[in-house]
């Protein structure tokens, strides 16, 4: 065996989770996997490399919202996780994960249970106190970040038919 594929073979194992939103997201610009994707799994990569590890399976949710962790892919790579000697989840972002606090900490849960480790490519998200706070943190904003959007969603509906409605005519006082 040449020195390179002894390398490869002895280092850690990774794997890598990818998710987008929305089924548009997924297919935009005409690409199988749109441009979000390829960019996530492209950091993820580099953050492996940086790493020294060997990324063995990449997860992609593609249109599936986070405000649930019923999501396919999340759950074959919890799985993967559980049943391999897998040392790090990368994700691009931590939103990528969940979008509410509940569903974090069960992820994270099962990802430290299993022996692994969560690495953000765009977060300094680690073990030391400060690195958990800032996980912490990221977590609220996601969760924030959902409900606010689905809020100003509603107003938005909400306003719409008022804003198609034909102005209501006044009477004069005379």
């Amino acid at each position: 065996m040449s020195t390179a594929a002894t390398e490869t073979a002895i280092l850690p194992m990774a794997v890598v989770y990818l998710r987008v939103s929305t089924r548009e997201q997924a297919e935009r610009g005409g690409e199988v996997e749109g441009f979000s994707i390829p960019a996530q799994r492209e950091a993820c990569v580099r953050k492996a490399e940086a790493l020294g590890v060997q990324v063995v399976a990449q997860f992609v949710d593609a249109g599936e919202s986070a405000r649930s962790a019923n999501r396919p892919q999340l759950k074959a790579m919890l799985d993967f996780v559980t049943e391999h000697r897998v040392k790090y989840v990368i994700v691009h972002k931590v939103d990528r994960l969940a979008r509410n606090r509940v569903d974090d900490v069960e992820i994270n849960l099962q990802i430290t249970t299993a022996g692994a480790q969560l690495v953000s490519c765009s977060e300094n998200i680690d073990e030391t106190p400060s690195g958990m706070l800032l996980h912490g943190i990221m977590s609220s904003i996601a969760e924030f970040y959902s409900q606010n959007l689905g809020t100003e969603a509603k107003k938005g509906m909400l306003q719409k038919p008022r804003a198609v409605a034909p102005p209501a005519k006044r009477r004069s006082a005379t």
